[in-house]
């Protein structure tokens, strides 16, 4: 699911760029190059079969993507427990058990070596660490696509982010749901965007990104992370 946050927040950059994008190539499809007009009228015939059989792609396409979203929507219901589990771990809620371990242990003799060679804890430390602190930050930042886009700033108060979680809509398209815990930045406790698509498929069958919402977010006293200071 950390693929699909990359990419929603690729769009949510500049979804006038998209949209901007997409108005320009429907007004491609089908403008005439003149090529066509100037074959002789059997081959205009035969371009024009071409055409109906295209529109049975398209449709068989538009059925396949639905289908798609079935079985997206019919799996995410399985991987569900297992996201919740993780967010109980990673908030300190509750400890992996001995199976889970186990079964995540690396064969890779190298990663072993390096846990050994790793320096013990510190004995001095009054209070342990509690569940994987900065668990998502280190996620985003190892996601190439998202690295390039958090900025210094950013991460301050990325580091309070404790949750991501995603939900389908009625309607084509998903919202992603960003959980935080008390910060130093906003009053917000959740973040959410919802992305839209079109209710029609695209020229190829494909979904279409229509529109992106989000919610206001109710920024501390000169903590604003969009605002940019500039010093003369």
């Amino acid at each position: 699911d950390l693929d699909r946050a990359a990419a929603a927040s690729l769009f949510a950059k500049n979804p006038a760029l998209v949209q901007m994008m997409q108005s320009k190539l429907s007004s491609l499809v089908g403008k005439s190059s003149g090529y066509i007009e100037s074959l002789p009228a059997p081959v205009r015939r035969r371009v024009t079969g071409l055409k109906g059989i295209q529109k049975d792609h398209a449709k068989l396409e538009a059925e396949f993507q639905e289908e798609v979203l079935q079985l997206e929507k019919k799996y995410f219901a399985k991987f569900t427990p297992l996201y919740e589990k993780r967010a109980k771990i990673v908030n300190g809620q509750t400890e992996p058990t001995e199976e889970e371990i186990e079964a995540g242990k690396d064969e890779n003799k190298e990663e072993e070596e390096t846990e050994k060679t790793e320096p013990a804890e510190d004995s001095t430390s009054t209070e342990p660490a509690k569940g994987i602190p900065e668990f998502w930050l280190s996620a985003m930042k190892n996601q190439i696509s998202l690295a390039e886009l958090i900025t210094d700033r950013d991460e301050e108060a990325l580091r309070s982010l404790t949750d991501v979680r995603m939900e389908y809509l009625d309607r084509p398209g998903f919202k992603l749901i960003f959980e935080f815990a008390s910060n130093d930045f906003f009053t917000n406790k959740t973040i959410s965007k919802t992305y839209f698509y079109r209710e029609e498929n695209g020229y190829g069958g494909d979904f279409i990104y229509d529109h992106a919402d989000g919610d206001k977010i109710e920024w501390k006293a000169g903590k604003d992370l969009t605002v940019r200071v500039e010093r003369k």
